[in-house]
């Protein structure tokens, strides 16, 4: 049911749906709730070819991310070029969440060989995540804007810190998203989220714009992250788009 809640459209039904969900992950959490165990969500997901957390059934849990089965090996398989990163869990206390990874890898080059501003510090399933990005934006640079995209800047991965709007642990702080504000194509054009993304109250004319929702679009509906959120979704997001892997499932890409 929450699922379905969580993929209307309309950013008020959105916003409300989402806030939902963390009160109610917040209540179970300081109740001592156990939720079901879920099934190797990682596992089933990989094995369909959807990356995106589809188990329901831990919605509610907030955590670090599972350890996924021969994950550096699948990154080699797609052409990343990586090395392992030491983020060990610690655990929380009153002054900070818990945070951390228990597999994470430093994204140093993607198979499209994409550059990044910094090379993303991220778990093994978000290199995963930016391995498809990757081939879903430069199919649609060049569709839209009849170039591929040469570099990518990110606004940050690793952060231990709980969400801005929610007394809930971002996913920022297990390594397990990332914030995209803008790409530059091959022939030296910079679009950014701020600048290019387009008004939010009706379909874009101009095609800078129809890129970025066609990416955003397709990174949610095609399962390559858990969680797209764009600017749709609130003035939070109005610089950038943040992508996670969350064990919840949002659509923030559209309105």
């Amino acid at each position: 049911m929450l699922r379905g809640v969580l993929r209307l459209t309309g950013m008020g039904f959105r916003a409300a749906a989402f806030s939902l969900v963390m009160l109610m992950c917040a209540f179970q959490a300081k109740a001592g709730v156990k939720p079901d165990a879920p099934a190797s969500a990682s596992a089933v997901a990989l094995n369909a070819g959807v990356l995106a957390d589809v188990d329901p059934g831990n919605d509610y849990v907030v955590a670090p991310p599972e350890l996924i089965v021969d994950c550096e090996a699948k990154l080699r398989a797609l052409g990343v070029v990586f090395k392992p990163a030491e983020l060990p869990v610690k655990a929380g206390n009153a002054k900070r969440p818990t945070c951390g990874a228990p597999q994470a890898v430093v994204f140093q080059r993607g198979p499209t060989k994409i550059r990044y501003n910094s090379a993303p510090i991220v778990s093994c399933g978000m290199a995963l995540g930016l391995a498809r990005f990757e081939q879903v934006l430069n199919e649609e640079a060049t569709r839209y804007l009849g170039q591929p995209v040469a570099r990518v800047e990110q606004g940050g991965t690793y952060n231990c810190r709980k969400m801005a709007r929610f007394d809930l642990v971002s996913e920022h702080a297990y390594a397990n998203a990332i914030d995209i504000r803008s790409v530059t194509l091959k022939n030296g054009r910079k679009l950014s989220v701020l600048q290019s993304f387009g008004k939010l109250d009706g379909e874009p004319k101009r095609p800078e714009a129809r890129f970025w929702r066609s990416v955003a679009n397709r990174l949610y509906d095609e399962g390559t992250f858990s969680v797209v959120i764009t600017p749709f979704f609130d003035a939070l997001h109005k610089d950038h788009i943040h992508l996670d892997q969350a064990r919840y499932r949002v659509d923030g890409s559209r309105r």
